[in-house]
């Protein structure tokens, strides 16, 4: 007769080769595996000179920045985290421009013919380059569209100028004449005035101004020195929580104030981004310093990159720029929607530095479980 433990151990034994035979009954899972393109299979992986195997470098960092842009869709986080998220991928673009497609553009100008290990020439590559960058900006400008209607959910709305009230067009005026008037320097060019250095980032406007019987030219540039929203305050708007306008919004509807005597026409908005990549020859390099401080002279005057104009920028207007910056089509970006307004996704890390309400920083719920209570 077998013992207790003889009999432990058997039972055991029958519990494992039961559950052995259960695992071998159940069905197996099908794997469905997408079969390889014809032009894969034809790949050979050890061909290292291939360009099929290699991923354009350029190309790659923008879907880099594409990762990142889709942080600010995600609506898991903050909102004005996805906010910043927004203003980062501005940041990285705008390095884009004046880094990796200067630099292509500097080796096509000077009849470079380099050819990537993907395979692209310099000519394609740049045109690779610009496309997806453009497509990347109408992105950019539809996440911000986004983010500001959910931002005014949250009672944190960004007032444009043909929703202003008689009382907020009367406040801005008096802040006009206050803070932003006496630093402005409108500059006019034309025959008898050369055009303006145009510095790299900065925001200008187009100023198109009546004369007697002649049309002159102007460019008044928006001072980085005051904050680049205006909040109203609560006698001036209706409603609760914050409203804001846009410092450009603001200088363009009193633009006149700085043209006593004629008749400003118009005001466009425009900014540029120059060549900013800095090259230092080692063996030319006698005194570091002063190598670095010519270099950083010369970029003041670097190349243009990029163009970018508000969409009611006229042709005649857009031709002067043009002429003087001496750029083509290529280079030129107009803004396509309100939301895409220059000034918009430039101010987005601004407004999320501000004070906010709490509700406005609190992450979307996740599935199962309860939303935070607001402090």
């Amino acid at each position: 007769m077998d013992s207790p433990a003889d009999a432990l151990v058997a039972a055991e034994r029958r519990q494992r080769t039961d559950r052995r035979s259960r695992a071998t009954t159940r069905a197996k899972p099908v794997l469905r595996v997408i079969p390889p393109r014809a032009a894969d299979r034809q790949i050979d992986p050890s061909d290292l000179k291939n360009p099929a195997l290699y991923i354009n470098r350029e190309l790659s960092w923008l879907e880099f920045n594409q990762r990142v842009l889709a942080q600010a869709f995600d609506p898991s986080h903050p909102l004005l985290e996805r906010v910043k998220f927004l203003s980062i991928v501005g940041t990285n673009l705008d390095e884009f421009f004046m880094i990796r497609v200067a630099t292509t553009l500097k080796k096509l100008r000077e009849g470079i013919e380099d050819v990537a290990p993907d395979g692209y020439n310099t000519e394609q590559q740049l045109y690779a380059m610009r496309t997806r960058a453009r497509k990347q900006i109408d992105d950019q400008a539809s996440c911000w569209d986004e983010l500001r209607g959910l931002l005014a959910a949250e009672h944190i709305t960004l007032l444009e100028p043909n929703a202003w009230t008689p009382q907020v067009r009367e406040f801005l005026a008096a802040y006009f004449t206050r803070e932003i008037y006496p630093v402005l320097t409108p500059l006019a060019f034309d025959p008898g005035h050369p055009f303006p250095l145009i510095s790299n980032l900065s925001k200008n406007f187009a100023v198109v101004v009546r004369h007697g019987n002649r049309t002159k030219f102007a460019r008044v540039k928006v001072p980085d020195v005051l904050p680049r929203f205006v909040q109203l305050p609560e006698n001036v708007v209706d409603g609760e929580g914050q409203t804001f306008v846009f410092l450009e919004d603001v200088i363009q509807t009193n633009i006149q104030e700085l043209f006593p005597g004629t008749q400003v026409k118009s005001a466009h908005l425009f900014r540029i981004i120059r060549d900013a990549d800095l090259e230092i020859e080692q063996d030319e390099a006698d005194d570091l310093l002063e190598t670095v401080d010519r270099s950083l002279k010369q970029l003041r005057h670097g190349a243009i990159s990029l163009l970018q104009v508000d969409a009611a920028m006229p042709s005649r207007v857009l031709n002067i720029l043009a002429e003087n910056f001496a750029v083509g089509d290529d280079v030129i970006i107009h803004a396509a929607s309100p939301g895409a307004q220059i000034p918009a996704v430039l101010a987005a890390h601004a407004l999320a530095a501000r004070r906010r309400p709490r509700s406005a920083v609190r992450p979307a719920p996740l599935p199962g479980r309860p939303r935070p209570p607001s402090v």
